[in-house]
């Protein structure tokens, strides 16, 4: 039965919601640990800490050195006698890795597509996006402070400078076994599936499974580089395992119906895209159509944070079936889909986090109502 241990006092979420669990570190096994932050929205990131006789196995960091020290100092107690001698990166999105440069001098662990994916975007970029943002946000034309509204929002919460990015320097492929003072981890290589160098981590003997962002709980998942069928696959792989505890990258400590909601979920976009995609829907059309039809209001879906994920998930799987997007630079590319995501997040209100999902802190924002109104549909997306 996992254990809450400690955490910060905080009756709020980074983004301001009610927290559906407890924030803080847990014991998942007998020497195995989880660092949970609700609700698991943007940068809301699971770590993993394995206890292994006198050394410790870090598997992730967060998104900035502030969040990562504050999971490390949660942590004292343990690392005294246990010190962080590896470090897991499970793959290359900033919000689980970027906390490296404070392992600088230690072995980091990742794939060989996790090391080459690993300098996709830098902290100054998200400095400037979440400063743009800002300003965007006070421009009412053309759905600019929609846009605006929604990047500022997305980084508010993290403090992105001073970071150095270290990326792993024991890269693997396949499969490798690290053995640390008696007790066996196991680097499972599943990618590209949530992005190029996806990896999972076994604990055998504790039964634990660290998923990473393979699995979501309680939040959309997202797929940046595809295929679908990989991440299925690797949740299959998950489910096989017949862990006693598995460990979400994001949201809450899973179940196995968990993760076959995941597996449904991703059944459903592709079915349900493919249809749009057959009837000439533009893949920023299909997933707005999807999320807005009465079978997505209907499922269990419509209730986890950030459906407008289903954005950047119908692009990748419209490139898996040979569209070739109008911008092929990744900047560009990048900015259009967030700005397509910014979109369909402003028309579902009661959508979470809200912060950036609805007009109303926007027009908190600027002393009066927003000049853009929301398109309802009538129904409720909680």
């Amino acid at each position: 039965m996992p254990q809450f241990l400690t955490g910060p006092r905080r009756n709020l979420t980074r983004f301001g919601e009610v927290p559906h669990y407890r924030e803080g570190l847990y014991r998942v096994g007998p020497s195995a640990y989880a660092w949970l932050v609700p609700n698991g929205s943007w940068g809301e990131t699971n770590l993993g800490l394995v206890v292994c006789g006198k050394k410790s196995v870090l598997i992730d960091t967060c998104w900035d050195l502030k969040f990562t020290r504050e999971a490390l100092d949660a942590a004292a107690d343990l690392l005294r006698d246990a010190p962080i001698e590896f470090v897991i990166n499970t793959h290359a999105d900033g919000d689980h890795c970027w906390g490296n440069q404070l392992f600088a001098d230690k072995p980091i662990l990742g794939t060989d597509a996790c090391v080459r994916q690993f300098h996709q975007h830098a902290p100054r970029e998200l400095i400037a996006l979440g400063s743009a943002g800002k300003h965007l946000a006070r421009l009412h034309v053309a759905g600019l402070s929609t846009f605006g509204h929604y990047l500022h929002h997305m980084f508010a919460p993290y403090d992105f400078r001073g970071l150095k990015l270290t990326p792993p320097n024991q890269p693997f492929s396949g499969q490798r076994s690290l053995q640390v003072d008696g007790v066996e981890l196991v680097l499972l290589e599943v990618g590209p599936g949530h992005t190029a160098g996806d990896c999972l981590v076994y604990v055998p003997d504790q039964g634990v499974v660290y998923a990473a962002d393979v699995l979501f709980v309680g939040v959309t998942p997202v797929a940046w580089s595809g295929p679908i069928e990989n991440i299925i696959s690797a949740l299959k792989r998950v489910l096989a395992l017949e862990p006693r505890v598995i460990v979400a990258g994001h949201g809450q400590l899973a179940s196995p119906a968990d993760v076959q909601h995941v597996i449904d979920y991703w059944e459903f976009a592709q079915h349900e895209l493919w249809a749009r995609r057959q009837r000439g829907m533009q893949a920023h059309e299909a997933a707005r159509d999807v999320v807005r039809s009465s079978r997505f209001a209907d499922s269990v879906f419509a209730r986890w944070d950030s459906p407008e994920r289903m954005v950047t998930s119908a692009y990748t799987l419209y490139r898996d079936w040979g569209d070739t997007p109008r911008l092929t630079l990744g900047p560009l590319r990048t900015l259009a889909t967030l700005r397509q995501q910014a979109l369909l997040a402003h028309s579902l209100p009661t959508a979470t986090p809200r912060v950036m999902h609805t007009a109303l802190a926007e027009a908190a924002e600027h002393g009066g109502r927003s000049r853009e109104r929301p398109q309802r549909d009538g129904r409720t997306h909680t």
